[in-house]
């Protein structure tokens, strides 16, 4: 069946991120193994449910300056921050090329914090409201109460914007999420290295 859907992953896919820059900056401010805590595969307690919504900004600054007494809110907030890399201006222009013939949608894994730093890096980098534009769909875990690899939030994507997931493509760096939204029948692509503009030419003969 003809693809008319993409779902993209932001993070690793879409914005450019690391996740060892968290880790180290972290330890720089004395929480004990950070890379144990936090990293793509592997999240504790804490920064899943603060994904999920079920904790406040504030109630996870403070969860974690417990574990790191000397660092003060603005550099927790920083710390978390500092993965969140770039937008490249390429990306957007591919983007946009595709919006003329696809519907796109981004699913992501995120948080209130987050969320603010990276509009302002997209903002910086081509204009949200450019960005946002070219979105049908823009799906946010801490909005929606789930995360990948839960089925039930790519089930909700999928009922809210009435998609079919035979028309549908998957997009993201994590293989956990690839397998669930395998599961639902959604044709996924896990990206290990590549772009996801290579990826989608190689598999959806994109000219």
């Amino acid at each position: 069946m003809e693809t008319r859907n993409i779902i993209f992953d932001l993070g690793g896919v879409l914005l450019d991120i690391d996740f060892d820059l968290t880790v180290k900056a972290f330890t720089a401010l004395g929480l004990a193994d950070p890379e144990k805590a936090f990293t793509k595969n592997v999240q504790s307690g804490l920064f899943q449910n603060f994904e999920k919504g079920l904790i406040s900004p504030e109630d996870f600054i403070d969860a974690l300056s417990k574990q790191m007494p000397g660092a003060t809110a603005v550099q927790i907030r920083d710390a978390w921050n500092a993965l969140l890399v770039n937008f490249p201006i390429t990306r957007y222009s591919f983007l946009k090329s595709l919006s003329s013939d696809f519907d796109l949608f981004v699913l992501s894994n995120t948080n209130a914090i987050h969320e603010k730093a990276f509009v302002d890096i997209i903002d910086d980098s081509v204009g949200w409201a450019n960005f946002e534009s070219l979105f049908r769909g823009i799906a946010y875990s801490h909005h929606l109460g789930k995360r990948k690899p839960e089925l039930a939030i790519f089930r909700e994507v999928l009922e809210k914007y009435q998609l079919d997931k035979d028309e549908t493509v998957f997009i993201d760096d994590t293989l956990l999420h690839i397998q669930s939204a395998n599961k639902l029948g959604i044709r996924s692509f896990h990206l290990e290295g590549e772009e996801a503009e290579s990826c989608l030419r190689r598999h959806l003969s994109i000219g």
